[in-house]
């Protein structure tokens, strides 16, 4: 058996917490994770319970700092790495909790996910803390089961039992107890962040250019619809409409069914693929880009239609008001011109 789980079972051990511990990043940051059982853990810290579920069989919780520091909340999911080996995982935050130790700024996850992360063999880990009563009996117990430790805490003489005291001070140590340090290059994050960004380049390379095709959609539409409408702006500039009149006139009618076709055209389309998926899909080097409600983005596609609108409506009405009202008004009819008498005779 354990050496941890024998300590959990002497009477004078009042609350025992094996830890397994490792180093990530988060957004390029240096984090701790540690591997606890979370009633232990979070007994011996004096911690308190601020939000989520603070137990289960798979668990990731944030100290208060921690969240803070990434504006993290219960219900996020994080990407981390491995700490000793080429691992990768995501986390789901089921819970956040404040202690006044340097766990505040730490990530607590389960011992299997521990193990994962840090590829450290079962029933092993990195420290046990342990809440005794009797010190004297523990370094006692120590000794009996022939256990290879350092020992150090309140009230102890620091003992190396068994074992060799360090000859270094040991930076991943110094680290992992003070929360203060740095770690080397996140080389993962870097790689999914250079990765997300191609893919975003790319989705808005391909959202503006159906941007440019839609406005010229719009724009040979609207002129079909204004080639009509040319002779009632002579009319009306005839009768002493002016030009600033004119535009204005132009806005309020164009206004209004624009931003009307705007919001039923971003509407119709999230709602199309949504139902076309799972059989049709935007695909991106390889990454699916999901199609998601939002309202921003709703509203600035309906902006943008309204705009592309507007803006061809005033480019329309500029070329027309630069005729006389007289050509305005008058029917560009091709009419053949009159044969002469001489070529009807000879004919």
């Amino acid at each position: 058996m354990s050496l941890a789980s024998n300590i959990t079972k002497s009477e004078w051990a009042k609350t025992v917490s094996p830890e397994i511990l490792g180093l990530t990043t988060l957004a390029g940051n240096p984090v701790v994770v540690r591997g606890v059982d979370p009633d232990a853990f979070l007994r011996l810290e004096n911690a308190t319970h601020l939000s989520g579920a603070m137990a289960g069989s798979e668990f990731a919780l944030a100290g208060e700092h921690l969240a803070l520091r990434f504006g993290l909340a219960t219900g996020d999911t994080v990407t981390v790495a491995g700490a000793y080996v080429p691992r990768i995982a995501f986390l789901r935050i089921t819970g956040t909790f404040r202690t006044e130790s340097a766990a505040n700024d730490e990530l607590l996850v389960d011992f299997g996910m521990g193990r994962f992360l840090t590829g450290l063999g079962p029933l092993n880990y990195h420290s046990i803390r342990v809440r005794t009563p009797d010190p004297a009996a523990l370094l006692r117990f120590l000794d009996g089961f022939q256990a290879s430790v350092h020992v150090s805490g309140p009230g102890l003489v620091r003992a190396d039992i068994h074992s060799d005291p360090p000859s270094d001070e040991r930076l991943a140590n110094a680290i992992l107890r003070t929360g203060l340090g740095g770690a080397p290059r996140d080389y993962l994050a870097t790689a999914v962040a250079e990765a997300t960004t191609s893919v975003r380049v790319v989705a808005y390379g391909i959202a503006v250019l159906l941007g440019i095709l839609v406005a010229f959609g719009v724009h040979a539409v609207q002129a079909r619809a204004f080639a009509d409408r040319i002779p009632a702006v002579g009319v009306l500039r005839a009768v002493g409409a002016s030009n600033g009149w004119m535009r204005r006139r132009l806005l309020l009618e164009t206004l209004p069914f624009s931003l009307l076709a705007g919001t039923i055209g971003a509407l119709t389309g999230f709602f199309a693929g949504k139902f076309l998926q799972p059989q049709v899909n935007v695909v991106v080097f390889g990454h699916q880009v999901p199609i998601v409600f939002d309202f921003v983005t709703v509203g600035f596609i309906v902006l943008l239609l309204v705009a592309v609108s507007i803006g061809s409506a005033l480019v329309l009405l500029r070329g027309t008001l630069r005729l006389r009202p007289a050509e305005s008004i008058r029917e560009n009819v091709a009419v053949e011109p009159p044969r002469s008498l001489e070529a009807i005779l000879r004919g």
